[in-house]
C-alpha cells in the first residue's frame, strides 16, 4: 500500500490473456515469515523494534521486518539492531531526492550508495515500492537497474528487490496495460530483468468496503486476478517471489475473520515460489497486538492461520 528449483517442463495456463507458467510443487513452508510495521505501531514510538517483537509474541517467530522512509535517509540504528540483535531481518524502502529519470542518470549515485553501505548482510533493499501510480514502466526499470549496480557495488550482501502494487495490475488497469498495446505501461515495460533483481516482490490487500475493483469476497491469493496476472509475468524468471505486504479487512460489519483466506493462499503460495511473506500490520489490517490502533479487530482465526505459515 502507498503511503510496510528443480528444473521441470510445465504447461501453460492463461489468466486474463496472460500466459501464466504454472510452479513445480514445492513444500508449504517459507523460508520467511515477517510483517510490514508502520508508522502505527501500538508499542513503542513509531515504527519501532519493540513493536515488532510484540507482534512476534501474537504472531509467531517473525523473521523479516520491512520499514520504509520517504526520503534518502539511511536506515536508522532501532531498524539495523533489529536484525543483528534480534534476529529481525530489515528489509528497507526507500526513494530518492531524485527523479526516477535522474536516478537512471547517476545523480543520485551517493544516497544509494549510503543507504546499501549501511544496509546489514543478508538485509533487503527496495527502491520506490509500488511504483505503478507514480511513473512508466521504463522509466521505473532504467532508475531500479541503476539502483541495483550501485547498491551492489558497495554492499554485496544486501538482496535488491523491487515490489509491485498488485491493484494496478488487476485486469484493465491504465498504469500496467496489456503487451501489444503500445506505450511504456506494458506488463513487459514494468519488468526489472533478473540480471538486476535479487528477488521480485508484491503488495496485495483486499478491503470490503472497495468491492469492485478486487474480487468480492477475500479469496486466497492464487483466486485473485490481481496475483495472476502479476504472477504472469514474474513467476517464470527464476528468481524467488515475495509477498512483502498482504492485508485483508473486512470493513463492513459483521467482520468476518481472515482466517480463511490465510489457509486457501498457503499451499499457492509456497508451491509457486514465494519465500516470503508478510502481513500488513497496519489500521484495520492488525492481526495479533497487545493493542488495536483505531480500525483494527480482534481475529483469533487468522492470527492461528498466519501462525500455520510457520508449520
Amino acid at each position: 500500500m502507498s503511503r510496510t528449483r528443480t528444473a521441470l517442463l510445465v504447461p501453460i495456463v492463461l489468466a486474463g490473456g496472460v500466459a501464466v507458467p504454472a510452479a513445480p510443487a514445492l513444500a508449504a513452508t517459507f523460508a520467511v515469515v515477517g510483517a510490514t510495521t508502520s508508522v502505527g505501531d501500538t508499542v513503542g514510538s513509531g515504527n519501532t523494534c519493540a513493536g515488532f517483537l510484540d507482534e512476534r509474541t501474537h504472531l509467531g517467530p517473525l523473521a523479516v521486518r520491512r520499514v520504509f522512509t520517504s526520503g534518502a535517509a539511511v536506515p536508522t540504528a532501532d531498524a539495523i539492531t533489529c536484525q543483528t540483535t534480534h534476529g529481525g531481518i530489515l528489509w528497507y524502502s526507500f526513494k530518492t531526492t531524485c527523479t526516477p529519470t535522474a536516478v537512471a542518470a547517476g545523480s543520485c549515485d551517493t544516497e544509494i550508495q549510503n543507504i546499501a553501505t549501511a544496509m546489514p548482510s543478508g538485509s533487503y533493499l527496495t527502491y520506490f515500492h509500488e511504483p505503478e501510480d507514480d511513473m512508466t514502466g521504463v522509466q521505473f526499470v532504467n532508475a531500479f537497474k541503476r539502483v541495483f549496480t550501485v547498491a551492489k557495488a558497495v554492499n554485496a550482501a544486501v538482496k535488491v528487490v523491487p515490489v509491485h502494487m498488485a491493484y494496478q495490475w488487476r485486469p484493465g488497469s491504465t498504469n500496467v496495460t496489456n503487451n501489444g498495446t503500445g506505450g511504456d505501461r506494458e506488463i513487459q515495460d514494468w519488468i526489472v530483468p533478473a540480471t538486476h533483481a535479487d528477488a521480485y516482490g508484491v503488495d496485495l490487500y483486499w478491503q470490503a468496503s472497495t468491492r469492485g475493483s478486487e474480487p468480492d469476497d477475500p479469496v486466497g491469493v492464487g483466486s485473485d486476478p490481481r496475483m495472476l496476472r502479476w504472477y504472469g509475468a514474474f513467476g517464470g524468471l527464476g528468481e524467488p517471489l515475495t509477498l512483502t505486504e498482504w492485508g485483508i479487512d473486512d470493513d463492513v460489519a459483521p467482520r468476518a475473520s481472515r482466517g480463511p483466506a490465510i489457509r486457501a493462499s498457503k499451499t499457492w503460495l509456497a508451491s509457486h515460489g514465494f519465500t516470503i511473506v508478510c502481513w500488513w500490520q497496519h489500521d484495520n489490517w492488525y492481526l495479533g497486538a497487545t493493542t488495536y490502533p483505531a480500525g483494527g479487530y480482534a481475529d483469533p482465526d487468522g492470527v492461528a492461520a498466519y501462525q500455520e505459515l510457520f508449520l
